[in-house]
């Protein structure tokens, strides 16, 4: 063994810093997913669902006053009648009242908590930004620079392969 390196082509070198740019715009797009999809998750929580539910509750109150009245005229017009029908209307809007404050109570604990449970998990993708937005463009550049200078030896080599030295990886040249 001589103690060099032959590189008879870059192909391979470039072929590598192309799937390394693809893999940037990928995971560059699959982060942005991600954090996407908390922030979607936390206007669900807090508009969509808080608002649709605050309505519902108001519209089942309302229904729930107008069955009570109802129940109630009922019972003053024709006391001897039986209202089972009236009873059983009073109970159901009850029920959905109850529904519309449980899914309140609900929501309300998953706004107050959505953030603590969250944000710790969308944090631990910080080094995963950090990487693919500063450190790999780093080495698509510098890997870029290496092929230019390979390119650039092997053209005042005379065309013939490019040699290299090879840097020391510690286990004594064995390859």
């Amino acid at each position: 063994m001589d103690g060099q390196a032959r590189v008879s082509s870059v192909d391979a070198l470039e072929a590598f810093r192309g799937d390394l740019i693809n893999y940037i715009e990928k995971a560059k797009a699959a982060l942005e997913d991600a954090e996407g999809e908390v922030r979607r998750t936390r206007m669900w929580l807090e508009a969509d669902r808080w608002q649709y539910w605050v309505r519902q509750y108001k519209q089942r109150e309302k229904t729930l006053e107008q069955v009570e009245a109802e129940h109630y005229n009922a019972t003053i017009t024709r006391p001897d009648e039986s209202h089972a029908f009236h009873k059983m209307a009073t109970a159901k809007a009850k029920r959905a009242v109850v529904e519309a404050e449980e899914k309140l109570r609900v929501i309300k604990k998953w706004r107050q908590s959505f953030d603590n449970i969250a944000t710790p998990l969308v944090r631990r993708l910080d080094p995963m930004f950090y990487l693919v937005g500063q450190q790999l463009p780093k080495g698509v550049h510098s890997l870029g620079e290496s092929i230019k200078a390979l390119q650039d030896y092997a053209e005042k080599s005379g065309g013939g392969p490019v040699v290299a030295k090879p840097a020391d990886d510690g286990n004594g040249g064995v390859e």
